[in-house]
């Protein structure tokens, strides 16, 4: 992915978030706004490359559906990320809620991509002070598509656009307007498996070292031993797709591990749930549309202070 454009991933999960609040029931997020934020032309394009990319079999059954929005809720529901893409949100917000109820008063949301939580603001959100932190050719398409549809952005919520391959986030959070003395929350969804190690860790520490202790934070994760062993067809298959998006998966965590490597930074591991558990957790065993993948994992985790 280039600097200078908006992240093709996000459009995707965007999409997958809406499909979700269209047409699976029990519906676990309310969140249509992917349909109104990737515009017509980028489904039709996306739907084409995904017409493009499937046996000629497949693609007389998908064309025979009738509309571009037809064929992206029909591959985009099969799709191996879509139900952790629900659940992490779900999980992510539920969690929120539970912060604020404890007194956190700033959520950060690191990469923030389409998320529609700054227009479709909970009722326990209003005390919040909302910062979407995001590269700036993603976050400016988003503000331009909140613009043309008419959307007016809440007072609560801090535009920061920036570039942490550049800019450390503990700069960025000081230039932004957050405050190291009240708690906050941090949400840092579908990112880390797209940066070197090194930079997951520089973003980890500088959440901690920015952050009042009892400060929260909620990241997934890829199991690092998977991408090393190729994984499954499956996952070789995603990961060819993302790097023909210029977007390749680069590095995970190790779970057994993790927790110590959290501590050393400052953080305290609360929860790590992998996608059986996280599907378990909301969808019972079975899970159907909404089974998250075997090897991504979703984590709670707190500012230790130390």
């Amino acid at each position: 992915m280039s600097d200078h454009e908006p992240s093709r991933t996000a459009f995707t999960a965007a999409l997958m978030r809406a499909t979700h609040t269209r047409l699976d029931r029990p519906r676990l997020l309310d969140d249509p706004w992917g349909d109104r934020l990737v515009s017509a032309a980028e489904q039709a394009a996306l739907c084409r490359r995904i017409l493009a990319g499937v046996d000629p079999e497949r693609r007389r059954r998908l064309e025979a559906l009738g509309s571009d929005r037809a064929v992206l809720d029909t591959v985009l529901r099969r799709h191996a990320t879509y139900g952790g893409v629900v659940l992490r949100s779900r999980y992510a917000e539920d969690a929120l809620a539970a912060a604020v109820a404890r007194g956190v008063r700033q959520y950060v949301l690191v990469g923030a991509g389409l998320d529609s939580f700054c227009i479709r603001q909970p009722s326990f959100a209003r005390e919040l002070t909302v910062f979407e932190v995001d590269q700036p050719a993603s976050q400016g398409l988003k503000r331009q598509r909140l613009a043309e549809e008419g959307l007016e952005v809440p007072a609560n919520v801090r535009f920061v656009p920036a570039d942490l391959s550049r800019e450390p986030l503990g700069e960025v959070l000081r230039r932004s307007g957050f405050s190291s003395a009240v708690p906050a929350f941090f949400s840092w969804l579908g990112v880390t498996v797209y940066l070197p190690r090194d930079a997951n860790l520089a973003t980890l520490r500088a959440i901690a070292s920015s952050s009042v202790p009892g400060s929260e934070l909620v990241f997934t994760y890829l199991d690092q031993r998977a991408l090393d062993a190729g994984g499954s067809p499956t996952m070789e298959r995603m990961r060819a797709n993302r790097a023909s998006l210029a977007e390749p998966w680069i590095s995970g965590f190790d779970p057994a591990t993790l927790a110590a490597v959290l501590l050393g930074l400052g953080l305290e591991l609360l929860e790590d749930l992998p996608g059986r558990e996280l599907t378990a957790r909301y969808c019972g065993e079975g899970g159907g549309a909404l089974s998250a993948g075997m090897d991504g994992h979703v984590v709670r985790a707190r500012v230790t202070g130390a």
